[in-house]
């Protein structure tokens, strides 16, 4: 009986192995589709990835752990207005670290070879914890107008010495430093400058203060958010609280990301896209594996007749499945990584793309689960074939 038993299960991997390599031209096109999918599903979850650091790579950058704005149910960089004593409020709390007024506006503007220029103006403090590192030249703070911008904007041909003017308010920064990486929001690169300088040209009048002049001390009494550096063992419900008596709405990084909205757009239409792809791979799977089984009736009679259990034969077929599988997310996956990586080498400054290899590592898991669920259910119909009905079909 053990003998038998030996050679009905070395029969059986033998007819496994047969077919693949008897109907290879309907495998490999089937690994084909396979491998289509798992590229496409590679190639957004690099696009996926490169979305998220394009967008909001600025807050990703920033020391803060939390950021807190105007009270607002959705508050946003944009529409948010503090004041001083709400970040002088952060500042003498239990748990704060660091707690700094940070500017923000979008801005237009021309560099002194008259190019349209968009980009975000961020006001922070020279020296405090906000204070952003340069690659090159010199620090926020090293002239009373000087900014440093984003690498972004450098690959744009904004140089160390360049000078730019704000559209409508005439304000005019000069560049003398460039962060060593992409600090962008909304996928506009971030200029940073002194908070006064940010809140002369938010709040002033277009030019400045008239010659001789100064603006009065009310326009530095205001920024766009309070960017924090919280203590972790600080609560939830001593933030609340905090919030409820400065008048504020804290988030934690990750939340402040939601502030723009085109990151929720592009994270959506992704995951969506991605979603579409995995329900695909498990129905053409599904479908492909439901019409071998069908064409391999009187096969799986006849071997069923000689003895082979369901379950065997489920795994027979299931291992089937697993070949394709694995070898078309191989093909796939690493076609989209070469491809990828040749994309953002050849493409223009600032092209969203960028791989995460736990994201690569989900979305290849997840293909291989759908088309293994898909076949699994197709599949099942070996169990329902009687021997002799399929062996006399024929007849």
């Amino acid at each position: 009986m053990l003998r038998k038993s030996g050679r009905r299960k070395g029969s059986n991997v033998f007819i496994a192995i047969r077919d693949l390599a008897y109907a290879k031209g309907r495998f490999a096109l089937m690994g084909l589709v396979v491998a289509l999918v798992a590229y496409l599903m590679t190639f957004l979850s690099g696009l996926s990835g490169g979305l998220i650091s394009n967008n909001v790579s600025g807050l990703i950058a920033a020391p803060a752990n939390h950021f807190a704005f105007q009270y607002d149910d959705r508050p946003t960089f944009r529409s948010s207005l503090v004041d001083r004593a709400m970040w002088e409020g952060w500042q003498g709390r239990p748990g704060v670290r660091h707690a700094e007024p940070l500017g923000h506006t979008t801005f237009n503007g021309r560099n002194q070879r008259d190019e349209p220029l968009e980009f975000v103006l961020w006001g922070i403090r020279p020296g405090s914890f906000m204070d952003v590192p340069v690659a090159s030249g010199a620090v926020v703070g090293s002239t009373e107008n000087g900014v440093v911008i984003s690498s972004l904007l450098a690959d744009r041909g904004v140089k160390i010495g360049d000078t730019i003017t704000l559209d409508r308010v005439l304000t005019e920064l000069k560049v003398v430093g460039i962060t060593g990486d992409e600090r962008n929001y909304e996928h506009a690169p971030i200029v940073f400058a002194t908070l006064p300088k940010w809140q002369e040209a938010t709040y002033g009048p277009p030019g400045g203060a008239p010659p001789g002049e100064k603006l009065p001390d009310v326009v530095f009494d205001f920024a766009s958010a309070v960017a924090l550096d919280l203590d972790p063992a600080m609560t939830p419900a001593q933030i609340a609280a905090a919030d409820e008596e400065l008048g504020t709405t804290t988030l934690d990084k990750q939340a402040s990301f939601q502030t723009s909205p085109a990151y929720q757009v592009e994270v959506f239409t992704v995951a969506a896209i991605q979603a579409f792809l995995v329900v695909t791979s498990a129905v053409l799977l599904g479908a492909f594996f439901l019409i071998w089984t069908i064409q391999r009736t009187a096969e799986i009679g006849l071997v069923k007749a000689m003895g082979a259990s369901n379950g065997y034969l489920l795994r027979d077929s299931l291992g089937q499945a697993l070949v394709l599988l694995l070898g078309g997310l191989a093909v796939g996956v690493g076609l989209a990584l070469i491809s990828g990586v040749a994309f953002k080498a050849t493409a223009e400054a600032g092209t969203p793309f960028q791989f995460e290899p736990m994201t690569v590592v989900v979305s290849a898991l997840l293909l291989l689960a759908a088309g293994l669920v898909g076949g699994a259910v197709s599949i099942r119909r070996i169990t329902a074939i009687e021997p002799l009905i399929a062996l006399g079909r024929d007849r």
